[in-house]
């Protein structure tokens, strides 16, 4: 019998090889033996298909009751369609003579069977796991008792150590009355009280909204609130290379357009991560830097990420009308490279590297009907400190509410959680962390 193959394209590749993913969103493409094949199953418009042997490690030492979950792809397809299309792959697979390859190309919006929906990024999801994971709860596993107990910060497990958080400023630690400016927030990181915020001198204070306010604002917990003009000191903190930021923002109200800047430092070279005026759009700079900042409209599927807009402009009052909570973690790599999640862990932008060392800058051209094409273009011209869209520079934070003396487009809305951890976790650990994240402050009513 012929040998054959399946062949899955999730987007363009970005940054270095990826050999693992624990969320389905890190591996863009994959060819896999369908001798492999362990078993098929479907749910409402999509099927799952699980692997033998296709995995990161032959042998696990792990604890009792932990188990590393097997490679596994789930692709979108037509409602009531699920049963044929299995049975399409069975028969393809089953057939000693005709095509090799089975095809799933959500670039190219094709696949070998018209069942199939390769529309977009999140059509397919490529887990290959290399976490093991408890296997009563479904989830990944922390380890012994004594070292959940020690990597856990404010309520979200960071799973060892070297993950832990430098700067973390969660629900626990904010000091102050419902209504009333923050007297003291403390840091939980691991750069301890050296860290804690507190407001600055002039002009207006950032209050603190108890859960019971902080619910009609989008958030289950305790939390600060900014007004446009407000922010708060952040003890100068500089990170040189790769780093994790994360926070979890409230409803900014209905039909608003952006959150404006949310960090920065004093002079305003260090800005993110949204711009004011401009909605779905991750912008970043750093310090150092004088050129234009970085800019990538989330809305679209330029970077090969998953389409989403914020915030939410829709009319509505209630909790499930519109999204309330947003969480995004933000990933600079060692190479420079920046990437963006949302709340359920999805890639939603990607911004290529381009440092005072590039020689060449990826453009995205676009080939219509939301179809990109990346290209590296040569730099004739010396990259300088006033060149547009650069990633590297230091990330120093001062300020955290605005970016520089400009005020007027200050972040307005409030925040639960936010904090940098001093090198990038993967795209796996970053996913796991922004859908824990969600979980701990999503409004339940």
């Amino acid at each position: 019998m012929t040998k054959k193959f399946f062949l899955f394209r999730r987007s363009e590749p970005e940054g270095s090889v990826k050999r693992f993913s624990e969320s389905g969103v890190d591996i863009s493409i994959l060819g896999v033996s369908a001798d492999e094949i362990a078993f098929m199953t479907a749910g409402k418009g999509e099927i799952n298909i699980t692997f033998n042997g296709a995995g990161m490690y032959e042998h696990n030492e792990l604890f009792v009751g932990d188990s590393i979950e097997k490679t596994n792809i789930t692709v979108s397809c037509k409602k009531g369609e699920e049963l044929e299309l299995i049975e399409k792959i069975m028969l393809f697979v089953s057939n000693p003579g005709g095509k090799t390859i089975m095809k799933f190309d959500s670039i190219k919006k094709k696949a070998t069977f018209d069942n199939v929906l390769p529309y977009s990024v999140s059509d397919i999801k490529v887990k290959i796991k290399s976490q093991p994971i408890e296997m009563a709860s479904q989830k990944i596993s922390k380890g012994s008792p004594a070292n959940r107990f020690r990597n856990i910060v404010g309520g979200i497990n960071f799973g060892s150590t070297t993950n832990k958080p430098f700067l973390d400023y969660n629900h626990e630690l904010l000091i102050g009355a419902d209504d009333s400016n923050i007297t003291l927030w403390r840091n939980s990181g691991t750069g301890s009280s050296a860290y804690n915020l507190a407001n600055h001198g002039d002009g207006g204070n950032v209050t603190v909204q108890d859960e019971a306010t902080a619910i009609t604002t989008g958030l289950s917990k305790k939390c600060a609130q900014f007004a446009v003009g407000t922010f708060l000191n952040i003890p100068d903190v500089t990170i040189e290379d790769d780093y994790t930021m994360y926070f979890a923002i409230g409803d900014p109200g209905a039909g608003a357009g952006s959150f404006g800047s949310l960090f920065g430092d004093d002079l305003g070279e260090t800005l993110g991560f949204s711009k004011d005026g401009h909605s779905s759009l991750f912008t970043m700079r750093h310090a150092g830097l004088e050129g234009k900042p970085f800019e990538q409209n989330t809305g679209t599927s330029e970077s090969g990420s998953v389409r989403y807009a914020f915030p939410d402009k829709t009319s509505g009052s209630k909790v499930g009308t519109r999204q309330f909570c947003y969480v995004f973690v933000i990933r600079r790599d060692k190479d420079f490279n920046v990437s963006l999640h949302n709340h359920e862990g999805e890639l939603i932008a990607f911004i290529p590297a381009f440092t005072e060392k590039s020689t060449s800058k990826i453009q995205s051209i676009s080939k219509g009907k939301d179809k990109y094409e990346k290209k590296p273009v040569s730099i004739k011209s010396k990259i300088t400190t006033g060149s547009a869209g650069r990633t590297d520079g230091n990330l120093l934070l001062q300020r955290l509410g605005t970016a520089g003396l400009n005020t007027t487009s200050s972040f307005a809305g409030t925040l639960a959680r936010f904090g940098v951890i001093k090198r990038d976790i993967g795209a796996g650990s970053a996913s796991e962390l922004a859908k824990d994240l969600y979980e701990l402050y999503k409004p339940i009513s």
